[in-house]
């Protein structure tokens, strides 16, 4: 619409992360206690909320999809978010750049499953994604995960177990199933419930290997 490309046009730069560094510390005007990355923010409410209600920490969202940035630009001045960086490209070529233990969490909700089989390659949780989130992500750091679609439920849950940097610390059977009350909801969640279909909630802890 014209009035988000205005928004974007105007707005964006603020947010974007500085070209002049490569440390998500630097990348805020405060002294952020915590950092945190979102990876796909979507429309940017999960992001949003948790800036908003932590504004002692830093935020960083990466979103190659522009109605998602805008819709997250438009939620921050809403609220006078201040303390939320945008990535708004694969944030992978970010990440490279970055120092070891340099994230407190980071959060992955509802990706895109690719549920064919000869589209596994594309799905956000494999070997390599792994290891470089198991880098960046301090020792008892979360990675925390939500999916609505069975065949992303058992691929994350697969995945990152296979992983013995990462360790799943569930207190008792079907936990999962169940949104921790702290965790902001998000547009996907509640099509999800309304359709029919049951998501399921991962926090996965940084562990030393």
């Amino acid at each position: 619409s014209k009035a988000a490309k205005q928004l974007l046009e105007k707005k964006l730069s603020v947010y974007t992360i500085p070209d002049n560094s490569h440390n998500p510390a630097e990348f805020f005007l405060h002294n952020p206690k915590k950092i945190f990355l979102e990876i796909g923010f979507g429309g940017g409410e999960h992001l949003a909320m948790e800036a908003k209600n932590h504004p002692e920490n830093g935020y960083i969202g990466a979103e190659p999809f522009l109605n998602g940035v805008s819709s997250l630009l438009r939620i921050c001045e809403d609220n006078r978010i201040k303390n939320l960086r945008i990535w708004p490209e694969d944030i992978r070529h970010q990440m490279s750049k970055w120092p070891n233990d340099c994230l407190d969490g980071v959060f992955i909700m509802f990706p895109d499953p690719w549920p064919k089989t000869r589209h596994a390659g594309r799905r956000i949780i494999n070997e390599d994604n792994l290891a470089q989130l198991a880098r960046l992500i301090k020792i008892g750091g979360q990675l925390r995960m939500a999916s609505d679609h069975p065949c992303a439920k058992n691929w994350i849950l697969a995945g990152v177990l296979e992983n013995p940097n990462f360790d799943w610390p569930v207190v008792y059977p079907g936990e999962w199933n169940i949104k921790p009350k702290s965790w902001p909801e998000t547009r996907y969640m509640r099509k999800a419930i309304v359709e029919g279909r049951k998501p399921a909630w991962f926090n996965f802890k940084r562990v030393v290997n």
